[in-house]
């Protein structure tokens, strides 16, 4: 399984805030964020994990960046490409919801906004997942 790592996520980053990937790395409570987002999709006790399967690893990175919201600008974008890039190099597709990326952006807004749980968005993006 291929992870997002903090130099992944600062590339990203870099592309949606706008913000040099070195000024970034000169912020702690970017870093900090980042990483405990980064860090949330493999929580666990010994050998029990959390989220084990793939699309709930996707969602809860996705959620972790918009709720944690590490950048001065961009996290909800962030998270998006952060689920994406995750999926991508993990062998799997992920196709919007029938209204497009306006529906997916409405999701992940809600999911921002707490009005849509992290739970209910690890359901939505099991739907809109398959292996490649």
């Amino acid at each position: 399984m291929r992870h997002i790592e903090l130099r992944d996520f600062l590339v990203i980053a870099e592309i949606h805030s706008g913000i040099d990937q070195s000024q970034l790395l000169r912020i702690p409570r970017v870093i900090r964020l980042a990483e405990a987002a980064l860090a949330a999709p493999f929580a666990g006790f010994g050998e029990h994990e959390l989220f084990p399967a793939m699309h709930e690893k996707a969602a809860v990175y996705c959620s972790r960046v918009a709720t944690y919201h590490p950048l001065p600008d961009g996290n909800k974008r962030a998270a998006y490409d952060v689920m994406r890039e995750f999926l991508d190099r993990n062998g799997m597709s992920f196709t919007h919801s029938p209204d497009g990326l306006d529906g997916t952006a409405r999701a992940i807004e809600n999911l921002a906004a707490n009005v849509l749980s992290e739970t209910d968005f690890i359901a939505w993006v099991l739907a809109r997942v398959s292996n490649d």
